[in-house]
């Protein structure tokens, strides 16, 4: 291939062999993991989400609810994202004589890179709820002047911003174009790389990993502040009975917010170990790429990480319903009340 050409082939298919299909080892991850459980999970989350939104529109506008919307928002496209994903890696898809994809390929530009931007989206939206009542505990007067709803639609946008950005250099590096299939013998769309900005995938790569790994250390560190100080704040309340019925107004409202972030910032912690330890292999090991020599135990992974990234997007409204009674009231008033 002449060296003026700017776009090379990548000589790995990314995708099973239809001789020995049967015998690989993806067959099962991809089948249960993704075919089965992320379905039925991107299924309820979608649903799940939508609902979610309308509550959340139906009730005043707090910084709380702001970056629930938000949060919502980034579940539901990551929801679907991964649907997409797991539709694309349907083993009677993979097998079919006609696709003129490579269906991995094409799942992997179009959904996996935005899901792992949403997912990261996801986790520095809880790492700014979680900081935001940990400021509560500790600054209760002064936290409604240092952190506003405008505020927190700024600080939204930001997150949002941030982390869209690592997005640029992946796809300068690569696009979807025309290679060829040695399983075929012809020329399927698939993910080709532009020779002269090929290195910019590692830039990506580099700073996506670093926002995930920097987020999820973070939302750990303050999940565990946000509880030793909720117990702190318990004990002292309990002991100064003389302010306590003057703070119990206080008390009732900012408990919910407090324990539902907590409870949302903890599922996040455990769904998110599969990501992150994603995240940490694929940053020390060079040959963990999707066309490197690892490639059967990226997909592996990333298929486990798919299925708890999801189960995290889709399970939300029953936290939400179980711990705010807000929630509840405005859930039944809108959905429940027209059936009964």
């Amino acid at each position: 291939m002449s060296s003026e050409l700017s776009i090379y082939y990548v000589n790995v298919d990314l995708n099973y062999q239809t001789s020995d299909f049967e015998n690989n080892s993806l067959y099962l991850f991809d089948l249960i993991n993704l075919s089965i459980l992320t379905t039925i999970l991107c299924l309820l989350g979608i649903v799940s989400n939508i609902l979610n939104l309308i509550v959340f529109y139906k009730q005043t506008i707090t910084t709380v609810a702001i970056s629930l919307i938000a949060l919502s928002i980034t579940d539901l496209i990551n929801v679907i994202l991964i649907e997409w994903v797991s539709i694309s890696s349907y083993p009677s898809l993979l097998t079919l004589n006609d696709l003129i994809i490579f269906p991995r390929d094409v799942s992997y530009m179009t959904g996996g890179f935005p899901h792992g931007c949403m997912s990261r989206i996801t986790a520095w939206i809880t790492v700014y709820m979680t900081a935001e009542r940990c400021l509560c505990v500790a600054l209760p007067l002064r936290v409604k002047f240092l952190i506003t709803p405008r505020r927190t639609l700024v600080a939204m946008f930001f997150i949002y911003a941030f982390n869209l950005l690592p997005l640029v250099p992946l796809y300068l590096s690569s696009g979807l174009g025309w290679k060829y299939s040695t399983v075929r013998n012809q020329s399927l769309i698939g993910r080709v790389y532009t020779a002269d900005l090929s290195y910019l995938e590692n830039i990506g790569y580099f700073i996506s990993t670093v926002l995930m790994m920097v987020a999820f250390i973070a939302v750990i560190f303050l999940t565990v502040l946000l509880t030793v100080q909720l117990h702190k704040m318990t004990k002292w309340r309990n002991k100064n009975s003389a302010v306590k019925d003057g703070l119990k107004n206080i008390t009732a409202k900012e408990k919910v917010a407090l324990r539902t972030v907590l409870v949302i910032a903890c599922v996040l912690v455990i769904t998110f170990i599969p990501s992150f330890t994603f995240c940490w292999i694929f940053f020390v090991v060079p040959d963990f790429r999707p066309d490197g020599r690892l490639k059967d135990a990226f997909f592996v992974i990333a298929s486990f990480s798919f299925v708890f990234d999801s189960l995290n997007a889709s399970t939300n409204t029953v936290w939400y319903f179980k711990m705010n009674s807000n929630y509840r009231k405005t859930f039944h008033r809108l959905f429940l009340k027209s059936l009964t």
